[in-house]
């Protein structure tokens, strides 16, 4: 019984490494050598024992971009939104709430 509390400590805590890295579930799995099979079932675990809010708040990072006049929005499931034209920040609200 430790032991698979141990597992899933460790699955749970890669899976953070994951959503931090930027990289796709592949891509991260192939880099740290886990089966992907293995880190999907972590992950389906991982998003059942870790369920939001409706009404979170979401971290919004701003990297200013100098001789670039787009902007990206990237959601937490990976797509993104691309500007390519000044966007105030009351429109990226407006699209986030």
């Amino acid at each position: 019984m430790q032991k698979d509390i141990e597992v899933r400590e460790q699955m749970f805590s890669m899976i953070g490494d994951w959503q931090q890295s930027g990289l796709s579930q592949k891509a991260f799995c192939a880099q740290h050598g886990i089966r992907y099979h293995v880190f999907h079932y972590w992950y389906k675990n991982y998003r059942n024992s870790h369920v939001l809010p409706e009404a979170s708040f979401v971290k919004l990072r701003v990297a200013p971009s100098p001789g670039l006049s787009s902007a990206e929005l990237i959601c937490t499931d990976g797509k993104r939104l691309v500007f390519h034209q000044p966007v105030s920040a009351d429109y990226l609200k407006a699209l986030i709430s």
